[in-house]
């Protein structure tokens, strides 16, 4: 009988040793993670998607578009999608829009719509004919006064050229562009991204100007167009006769 109650506490450490054992092999296992029936241990789920949509960009919609529809902020929307150039976005691709609650069915934009770069009359309109062709509008204007950017877009250019003075270039997107000449000073650097209504310049005399104004123009993959169409809002307002 002695014989055998030494032997069972005998026993003793060596079935703690074999507790204490599984206890640090359990410890070791990541936190956060599962083990599997097969003994497998599971990695961690990754980090749930924020909230939002997934939205088919359609011809004709831009980054632009999408920005103003859902009122996503631009570089938001640029940011949740790795776009770093928001101007060469083909029709077909799926964007994440971030913060949205559903899809919205945007209708198919006829023409771009532009607002005022500066309220002010029109001095010389557009004329793509002709001798004395004029490849955008005179707006008269004050110095200094500021002139804001006509559409969401990207800078793509600023400096000084010949006849048009100080003048910054907008890319728009689909081939649109806008320009905003003589002006006396610029107040964006290239590939900065803006909104509707952003300062962009300020209104001046510089190159070939008789007298403070705005020489503005809008080109469809390089070719002038007549921006007074396009100009959205009352057309009054900038004091363009009726």
């Amino acid at each position: 009988m002695a014989n055998r109650l030494r032997g069972a506490v005998s026993l003793v450490p060596l079935l703690l040793a074999v507790l204490a054992h599984g206890a640090d092999q359990k410890s070791t296992t990541p936190a956060g993670s599962q083990e599997g029936a097969n003994g497998v241990t599971a990695a961690p789920a990754p980090a749930a998607e924020g909230r939002g949509v997934y939205h088919l960009l359609r011809r004709g919609q831009t980054l632009y578009s999408l920005s103003r529809a859902y009122g996503v902020p631009l570089d938001s929307l640029a940011k949740a999608n790795g776009i770093t150039d928001p101007t060469r976005i083909p029709a077909g691709r799926l964007l994440f829009v971030p913060g949205a609650i559903r899809p919205l069915d945007l209708p198919q934009p006829v023409a771009p719509l532009l607002a005022w770069p500066i309220a002010g009359r029109v001095t010389s309109p557009f004329a793509s004919h002709g001798r004395l062709g004029h490849e955008g509008i005179d707006i008269d204007g004050v110095m200094g006064q500021e002139v804001r950017a006509a559409a969401a877009g990207r800078v793509l250019w600023t400096g000084t050229e010949r006849g048009y003075g100080k003048m910054v270039i907008i890319d728009h997107g689909g081939g649109l562009t806008t320009r905003y000449a003589h002006v006396s000073r610029t107040l964006v650097e290239v590939d900065d991204l803006v909104e509707a209504g952003d300062r962009v310049a300020e209104v001046g005399r510089s190159g070939n100007a008789r007298g403070a104004h705005l020489h503005f123009e809008v080109r469809r993959e390089g070719r002038p167009v007549n921006p007074v169409p396009l100009l959205g809002g009352e057309a009054a307002a900038a004091g363009e006769p009726r």
